[in-house]
Formats: C-alpha cells, sequence, structure tokens
C-alpha cells in the first residue's frame, strides 16, 4: 500500500494504492486471510481494515518510537516533529523507492532521481554526505524512513501499543 514506510516492491509508482483503497479489492480477488498494512496506527485503523474484510493487520512505523525500539535518537525526534507530517517516495537513498521524511536532499534534488545509483550502492553514494553533515550536528542530509501515519508513533512499550492496536480487534 502506498502509505507505508519503506522499500516498495515495484519500481513503477502508478502502481501503488491507498491500504483502503487497496484492501475491498484484494479481499474480493483471494480466498485465503488478508493482512492489511500501510497507515495504520490506532485501533480505529485497525477496525477500518477489519471492516473492508482484513483479518490482521502488520503495523510498523506505529512501533517506531515504542521504547524497546532501536530507533536513534534522531529518528525519533524526527518522527515526533512536524517534519513527519511531510513524507515522500524517494529513491535517492538507496536507489529503491522508499517513503521517508522529506529531507534537504529531496527538496533540492526532488525525491526521485530518473537514473538512481544500483540497490544498494545509492545508500553508500550519500554515506559520505550524510557523515560530514552529522559531524556538524545536521541532520538534513539524514534519512529517515516514515510511513504517512507517524502521528500514531507513540514513546510507550510495545506490549501498550499493542495492546491499543488489538482494541480494534474487539467487536462494537
Amino acid at each position: 500500500a502506498g502509505e507505508r514506510g519503506g522499500h516498495f516492491l515495484s519500481d513503477d509508482l502508478s502502481e501503488q494504492m491507498g491500504t483502503f483503497a487497496l484492501l475491498p479489492q484484494v479481499v474480493a480477488a483471494v480466498r485465503v486471510p488478508v493482512i492489511a498494512a500501510g497507515g495504520i496506527a490506532s485501533a480505529a485503523g485497525v477496525r477500518a481494515a477489519r471492516a473492508l474484510g482484513a483479518q490482521g493487520v502488520q503495523v510498523g512505523t506505529a512501533y517506531l518510537c515504542a521504547d524497546e525500539a532501536l530507533t536513534t535518537p534522531a529518528h525519533r525526534a524526527a518522527l515526533q516533529s512536524e517534519a513527519a507530517r511531510h513524507t515522500v517516495i524517494t529513491n535517492l537513498v538507496t536507489g529503491r523507492p522508499a517513503r521517508g521524511i522529506v529531507n534537504r536532499v529531496m527538496r533540492e534534488l526532488g525525491p526521485m532521481s530518473r537514473a538512481p545509483s544500483a540497490f544498494p550502492l545509492a545508500t553508500a553514494a550519500m554515506a559520505y554526505l550524510r557523515a560530514q553533515a552529522e559531524k556538524q550536528g545536521r541532520l538534513d542530509f539524514t534519512h529517515f524512513w516514515s510511513g504517512q501515519n507517524a502521528s500514531g508513533c507513540l514513546s510507550a512499550p510495545a506490549a501498550d501499543i499493542t495492546r491499543e492496536l488489538a482494541r480494534g480487534f474487539e467487536s462494537g
């Protein structure tokens, strides 16, 4: 689904659909349990996915600020800032399309290169620039992966986040 963070399976971004547009189509097309993913970060999101036929959900971004997450302090701060409201799909960081919080590189070059470096070589190409900026205390060349629903990132134990999400499976 188009809302999720991290890497996409296809380079063709026209193939990306939002979770709640895609979900009923998948449920109608297959005879196996369907797991919804992308943009789900609350019990209300879980209920919506279930109402559209999902048997379960996969949640990613909502756990990035969990107490147990190995997310860096800088990434946590970015996820809990106004910047997290602005995500794009970019291939500049790794050479493959992935969603993350907009940074200086994406603003100045545009989020998508017509001829990106090969995956995973693009990461190495950006590493020196990122490292030099970070030595100066600047994070404008650092990439922070995030789905579109970073507002659902909570600083709490993962068990509490899971319990909150599980409320979406309760009837009512």
